[in-house]
């Protein structure tokens, strides 16, 4: 009966022992982010960007191929040359 009790606390300590490193590194992950984020800001924001982009590939594929038409639509209108005044409405040289 003591040797069941003393391997219960033994493994209730190594849980704990277990969560605290987990907690530990998920603490150190997130500060590694933000110092990422303050010194480089576009590569930690395209990083992100990665994550959830294949996050969302693996969970919901039907919605990745969605979001990334959406995503070459909004880039191919932001590209696209705006047309040059018809002459009848540029300013009359005096």
């Amino acid at each position: 009966m003591m040797g069941r009790l003393l391997l219960l606390i033994v493994l209730c300590v190594a849980l704990a022992v277990l969560k605290a490193v987990f907690i530990a590194a998920v603490a150190l992950a997130v500060l590694a982010l933000i110092v990422s984020f303050i010194t480089r800001p576009r590569q930690t924001l395209v990083f992100l960007g990665t994550l959830s982009l294949s996050a969302l590939t693996v969970a919901q594929p039907l919605a990745c191929i969605l979001t990334l038409g959406l995503v070459g639509v909004v880039i191919a209108i932001a590209r696209r040359k705006p047309n040059p005044l018809p002459q009848h409405l540029t300013a009359v040289k005096g």
